[in-house]
């Protein structure tokens, strides 16, 4: 059986870009994840519990783009 996963928010160390996703299920995409920074290109990302304005939006523009 599917967990969805609570929404979560990259961090990354060198430049402070920030990206939050909230997956529909356990089994994760290519929109899901980051590797590296969108901005700086670093590999240096950090992985925390998304804050409630954060988790609201990302829940909201998960539901449009699918």
């Amino acid at each position: 059986m599917p967990i969805r996963p609570q929404p979560f928010t990259f961090v990354c160390q060198a430049c402070h870009w920030k990206k939050t996703v909230a997956p529909l299920s356990d089994a994760l995409g290519p929109l899901d994840w980051c590797e590296r920074c969108e901005r700086c290109g670093s590999d240096v990302l950090t992985r925390q519990i998304a804050g409630v304005v954060d988790r609201t939006l990302a829940q909201w523009f998960t539901r449009l783009r699918r």
